[in-house]
């Protein structure tokens, strides 16, 4: 039997396209879109919520709110909501927009996510209005006469009064009975282009499209979807004009009668259902004194009938079940696919079995199962489905428990060697097919014998357990932690990008286990040794794998204990050296081996100092005070650089605010940031805590990032500088001219400087091609007002040609080299003598 129409979900009608935006977009790009896309509504979206809706209509208001176009759409939007979930039929969504007394209305999904938007028109036209739509004339609908207003009119003007008359448009007449039109749609166009001032004539359209009134309300109607048109206008019998008719007016004339015949519809569908719904050939005896639940459904899974059992084992009641569906004990554990699945088994064989998870009424989760089958009629059709089910949570339960047992170590319940050899073995599978690595660690407890011997086993095992705890917490949830008997444990590391990574999961278990045990009231030391094989590097089964990281910890053992060793032989030089280096790096942040040094950046029309850049140093404790070039890539690959750099922000500032303090009017302090840090979630919110803490104003922070950053078009580094230029934050893109250059990214990012890169100062004097470079940088930057700072210079030469072509800003070892705060604060407020000298 085929489906009536108004027993059609919306889902199907919609429109999937949403035009979306955040709570702070400006109203002026919010115009942009909606002109842009030709949509008449945009929907305010906040952390993947919808919290309010602003139309063409509200585009109105603006001609009287003289900053409107710069304030956050989140002050005049309209909220909240009104929403339908996409299940809804179409039936009964006519009746809802009816009572409403709503043209539109959003479309969301079970989870409450946003699909689309339904309209009124996607509702008739979807019912069959061509109908009502070729009998009746334009003039049998009350069409609203045109509100007329002279050319020379202020648009704003105009403007209040369309939205005071709840107006979508509003006639022009012009000199020589001409017509034109000034439309919602061509307000928000008009305030994209930020053109909302002046008189209507300069704006409105200069023809109006018209058709007499005894055409048909359905040829009104194609005529404007075929024209692209909202409005159209009337014409009497005389040729004059008398209406103005849009889409809206012919949906309300047929509004009445329509709805009517929706509802008699919708009675009789219900009448149908009734007279159709039949009760199951079940024997009463059978179905209530049985001890499984019960359930019986119409096809569409709607509850007819359940049995004494049922109430007993799902605390719903005859009436409290009657009329729902089986959703009502949905436990959430089994997704979509799931019913997907057991759905098509079922219509496609007409019976399904299986175990699931259900949820009583008082929230209680159980185990039952279940069998489904459909019951038919004597033509063979199906008409309901029977659902018999039994709680099975005890004995599952009890099945779990044994398999757990069988399966953990009972003193400290990680895996025992059984589940810790079919895991490894699922985790080679897995790495064999993505062609990934996976590492065993193999750790035995240093002296650990001796804790027994001098403190008693109770001792030892309490010992055992806060280790199992802390190397459990120490790994991933994805990697398995295993105790194969003694003192002995081992651990599954899988998807290794970098051998260096399992390096580093071991220093933090050294570190961890190392930590005091508080057992018995007293402190117990305890120290681990570890081995590491890789698969597939040192083997390629769960036996060879294990025997390896075994022969490594013997190793470790041999060196002296509380270390680790790989097995693989096969490693190079420059990857142990790596991760001997991320080692110390993190041994580094914890000692503070950081320094900050300073280099000024001075003016070259003043000479004063008019920003500081603070560089990074690492005082290594053997090898001396080192640059970033000695480190700074293996921080970038580990993700060091990204607390590395934090640090380096909340010194900088902690010392810019004290020099600030003291007097000291360096301008900005420049700080280097990287692209990890910038996509870092928490980024903007660390920000304005350190300048906060430290208390620094913005404006006097200036962040640098490198070209290559800038030009990657990552909308999130574009929202993040957007939003630090917004607080006062200064930005700069640092070695200009490195990369792919273009000026094109700096018109759309909120860039203040430009640091050219020192390689077009080198040769700038021997070659002329370099000099005419350095010329069009600093004039093009110039054109887009932002500053130019020349990086690098090293002799007089350099520094006459910059001041020849007009660059603004100048750093480098001639008048300045990077040293401690102290240095910095001795050159005080005073000009540079080669600058103020002009050599």
């Amino acid at each position: 039997m085929p489906q009536h129409t108004l027993d059609l979900e919306i889902d199907h009608l919609i429109s999937r396209s949403i035009l979306e935006c955040g709570p702070r977009t400006s109203v002026s790009e919010v115009v942009a879109m909606m002109a842009q896309r030709s949509c008449s509504s945009i929907v305010v979206v906040d952390q993947g919520q919808v919290v309010g809706i602003w139309t063409e209509r509200d585009a109105l208001a603006l001609g009287e709110m003289g900053d409107a176009l710069s304030r956050p759409i989140a002050e005049l939007m309209s909220y909240p909501v009104l929403a339908l979930d996409c299940r809804t039929r179409l039936g009964d969504a006519a009746l809802y927009f009816k009572s409403k007394g709503i043209r539109h209305c959003l479309v969301v999904d079970d989870s409450g996510r946003p699909l689309g938007m339904l309209s009124q028109t996607d509702l008739v036209m979807n019912q069959g209005a061509e109908y009502f739509l070729r009998l009746r004339p334009i003039h049998s609908v009350k069409v609203p006469p045109p509100v007329i207003v002279d050319p020379e009119e202020k648009l704003a003007a105009v403007m209040r009064v369309m939205r005071s008359g709840g107006l979508s448009a509003v006639v022009v007449r012009f000199p020589g009975d001409e017509y034109g039109i000034l439309t919602e749609r061509d307000v928000v166009r008009l305030a994209a282009a930020n053109a909302l001032g002046g008189i209507v004539s300069d704006h409105a359209s200069r023809h109006l499209h018209s058709l007499a009134h005894s055409n048909s309300l359905y040829s009104a109607r194609k005529f404007l979807s075929d024209n692209r048109l909202r409005h159209v206008g009337v014409l009497d019998a005389q040729g004059e004009l008398t209406g103005l008719l849009s889409l809206s007016d012919i949906l309300c004339g047929i509004e009445h009668e329509y709805v009517h015949e929706l509802r008699t519809a919708l009675h009789e569908r219900d009448e149908a259902l009734r007279r159709s719904n039949y009760h199951l050939r079940l024997a009463d005896r059978v179905f209530e004194s049985t001890l499984d639940g019960v359930m019986v459904t119409d096809l569409n899974g709607v509850i007819e009938q359940v049995n004494p059992a049922f109430t007993q084992l799902t605390g719903y009641t005859l009436d409290e079940a009657i009329g729902r569906t089986p959703r009502m004990l949905s436990s959430g554990r089994q997704g979509p696919s799931f019913y997907q699945e057991m759905w098509s088994q079922l219509r496609a064989q007409g019976h399904w079995k299986g175990e699931i998870w259900n949820r009583r009424k008082n929230g209680e989760l159980y185990l039952e199962h279940l069998s489904v089958s459909s019951i038919c009629n004597q033509a063979g059709e199906c008409t309901h489905y029977a659902a018999i089910f039994s709680d099975i949570t005890h004995r599952r339960i009890a099945e779990e428990r044994l398999n757990h047992l069988a399966m953990h170590d009972p003193l400290t319940d990680l895996p025992n060697r059984t589940l810790f050899s079919e895991r490894l073995k699922q985790a080679i599978i897995r790495a064999r097919r993505a062609s990934r690595r996976v590492g065993v660690l193999f750790l035995d407890l240093d002296r650990f014998k001796m804790i027994n011997d001098t403190m008693g086993h109770g001792t030892g095992d309490d010992a055992l357990r806060v280790i199992a705890m802390r190397l459990k917490h120490a790994v991933r949830e994805s990697d398995t932690v295993a105790r194969l008997g003694g003192d002995e444990f081992t651990i599954v590391v899988e998807e290794i990008e970098d051998i260096r990574h399992v390096a580093h999961i071991a220093q933090v278990l050294l570190d961890v286990v190392g930590q005091p045990i508080d057992a018995a009231g007293r402190s117990v030391f305890v120290t681990p040794s570890i081995g590491i094989s890789i698969y597939p590097d040192d083997g390629t089964d769960q036996q060879q794998l294990l025997m390896q990281a075994d022969r490594a910890m013997y190793e470790a053992k041999q060196e002296g204990k509380n270390t680790f060793r790989f097995f693989a032989t096969q490693m190079t030089s420059s990857a142990m050296e790596s991760m001997a280096l991320e080692c110390e790096l993190r041994r580094a942040l914890t000692r503070r081996e950081f320094r900050l040094h300073y280099q000024p950046i001075y003016d070259l029309g003043s000479g004063r100092i008019v920003s500081v850049e603070a560089l990074l140093r690492w005082q290594h404790p053997t090898r001396g005070l080192l640059s970033p070039g000695a480190f700074i890539d293996v921080a970038e690959e580990s993700a060091l650089v990204v607390p590395i750099g934090a640090w380096v922000l909340r010194e900088a500032c902690r010392q810019g605010a004290a020099w600030l303090r003291s007097g000291f009017e360096f301008g900005r302090m420049s700080v280097n940031l990287s692209a990890r840090q910038i996509r870092h979630e928490h980024f903007l919110h660390d920000v304005s805590d350190v300048l906060s803490d430290a208390g620094m104003q913005p404006e006097h922070l200036q962040l640098e990032l490198v070209e290559s950053m800038a030009m990657t078009g990552n909308g999130v580094t574009e929202l993040v500088l957007g939003e630090l230029a917004r607080r006062g934050v200064g930005l700069a893109i640092d070695d200009f001219g490195t990369g792919y250059s273009s000026f094109t990214y700096l018109q759309t990012l909120p860039v203040d400087t430009v640091k050219v890169d020192r390689s077009f100062l080198t040769a700038v004097i021997e070659r002329e091609r370099d000099g005419a470079i350095l010329r069009a940088i600093v004039a093009m930057a110039r054109a887009l007002g932002l500053t130019v700072v020349a990086e690098g210079v090293e002799n007089i030469a350099q520094l006459q040609f910059l001041r020849e072509i007009g660059c603004d800003r100048a750093q480098g070892f001639l008048l300045a080299r990077p040293g401690p705060a102290e240095a910095l604060t001795a050159l005080g407020n005073a000009a540079h003598p080669l600058i103020a000298s002009g050599a």
